[in-house]
């Protein structure tokens, strides 16, 4: 028996060393509390230098003992010249300060019909270019839109149509707002899709749609559920959105709640389709491969769109961020789970200021500061110059990310896309081979091909001549002499 016992906790343990977390295999780089790594083609972790470093904590008391602490704050935005709105959910109030932590002001409700009207536990907020600031008003089943002056502009409430079930109840949890001034809602218990309204706050329908899939976890189950509790499970099929953010062309990137073996982020048109582009061979999904994975999976549950295609998403299943180009490819992992600064026990929201990265701990009442290292910065601006063009700038930086971290795959693929572009189609084979992008690769081999034929047409059809001229004179010769022998015999 006791034997048995040793083997087993054996198993166990060597089962815990093969598929631990990627914070159980690798450090820290000593500049960060939290691991930094990415995945290989294959799915596996490895290890790179930190793109990002927590560089502040910020509380109320940060900004001004008036202000006190935050309680439970869901949400943050910043606008464009920089100021931080951050959602004090508990305290039922918006607190704006700039990024110095000087107090700009305090919004803790404002005037309708002369009445004066305040927020109840209101889950999100987003600032458009005018600086008009706009609230789910969850607790009021509403959205709140104010000007810069705190003054009321509109209010969406019990919106109506033949397509609501009659009962509904408005839960609005997060909101976002185009530049032709329409609203995008995601609202508590509808599953259709997100909410869309009208400048004028009529209600438009739903935009977006969530293609539902099983899990594993879930196929697993329902072989053992009986035809009744198959019935039942039913009832949770449906997926909420549950973040989301605007992009300069006016593309929704929203997050899903639960993602199954789907992407956990989708791109919307604004026909509503999800056009997200994802040429790597991962789901956009978050940490991968492990079995604690598979059984855990990332959970997005909020969205910031950056400069350069780039987007960061936040998981609250290991309070990382996970950063993504335009094309699907993992950049970098900002984060993880602890107590220390640059760790997160219950994040909310992600937002970036600049290239600096900001996220919200709801439990802890803070924001975290990340600024950007070289190597961050390096990828950044590789990044930003493919997406704007400047294929030789790319090629530059990508060649300052390897001399860093010669593991890193994308550096490989950025370097050998640009020589791909500029034609260099030899040259563009090797680095897309180490990348291991295979579909770049097979483009560069085929191009490579051409330009070898094209160059030597005219040595082979040279050759041809040569080789066809000397057959025919070789065959011209043996006739002569085959002719000269016919004659001598019937001479002699």
């Amino acid at each position: 028996m006791k034997n048995i016992l040793i083997k087993t906790l054996s198993l166990i343990i060597a089962f815990l060393v093969i598929f631990s977390s990627p914070m159980q295999i690798f450090a820290s780089d000593g500049r960060t509390p939290f691991l930094n790594y990415t995945f290989d083609h294959w799915g596996n972790e490895m290890p790179s230098p930190a793109a990002y470093v927590p560089v502040r904590s910020i509380g109320g008391r940060d900004i001004s003992s008036e202000v006190g602490d935050f309680r439970a704050p869901e949400d943050l935005a910043v606008d464009i010249y920089g100021n931080i709105y951050l959602l004090d959910t508990g305290n039922n109030r918006v607190v704006v300060f700039d990024t110095d932590l000087r107090l700009i002001r305090v919004i803790e409700g404002f005037y309708r019909d002369g009445i004066a009207q305040t927020f109840s536990s209101p889950n999100g907020i987003f600032v458009t270019e005018n600086l008009d600031v706009f609230i789910a008003d969850t607790g009021n089943n509403r959205v709140v839109a104010l000007n810069q002056n705190d003054e009321l502009l509109k209010v969406i409430e019990n919106p109506e149509d033949e397509t609501i079930e009659a009962g509904f109840i408005f839960l609005p949890l997060s909101v976002t707002v185009d530049r032709a001034g329409r609203v995008y809602v995601i609202a508590r218990n509808v599953y259709e899709g997100i909410m869309s309204f009208s400048p004028d706050g009529e209600f438009f329908g739903y935009f977006g749609t969530i293609n539902v899939r099983y899990t594993l976890l879930d196929w697993f189950w329902r072989q053992f559920s009986t035809q009744a509790q198959r019935a039942q499970q039913r009832l949770f099929i449906p997926m909420e959105f549950s973040g989301m953010d605007i992009d300069d062309a006016g593309f929704i990137f929203a997050t899903i709640a639960d993602k199954g073996f789907d992407d956990g982020v989708m791109r919307l048109n604004p026909s509503g389709d999800d056009v997200l582009r994802n040429f790597t061979p991962h789901v956009v999904g978050g940490d991968i491969n492990r079995l604690p994975t598979v059984l855990s999976p990332s959970v997005f549950i909020d969205i910031v769109v950056r400069e350069g295609g780039k987007y960061s998403v936040l998981d609250s299943t290991r309070r990382r961020v996970f950063t993504y180009d335009s094309e699907g490819n993992l950049l970098y992992i900002v984060g993880g789970t602890g107590n220390t600064m640059g760790m997160g026990q219950q994040p909310s929201a992600v937002e970036a200021l600049g290239n600096d990265l900001l996220i919200l701990d709801r439990l802890r009442g803070e924001i975290v500061h990340f600024e950007e290292t070289m190597y961050g910065q390096l990828i950044n601006s590789a990044i930003l110059a493919r997406y704007s063009g400047d294929e030789a700038g790319a090629v530059e930086k990508w060649r300052s990310v390897l001399a860093l971290n010669e593991n890193y795959a994308l550096a490989n693929i950025g370097i050998g896309r640009s020589l791909l572009a500029a034609g260099e189609n030899r040259l563009a084979m090797d680095y897309l081979r180490r990348g291991m992008d295979v579909r770049h690769y097979a483009i560069a081999v085929r191009r490579y091909r051409s330009e070898v034929l094209e160059e030597n047409i005219g040595y082979g059809l040279t050759i041809v001549l040569i080789l066809g001229a000397g057959g025919f004179s070789y065959r011209i010769h043996k006739g002569r002499k085959n002719a000269k022998h016919v004659a001598k015999r019937k001479g002699a």
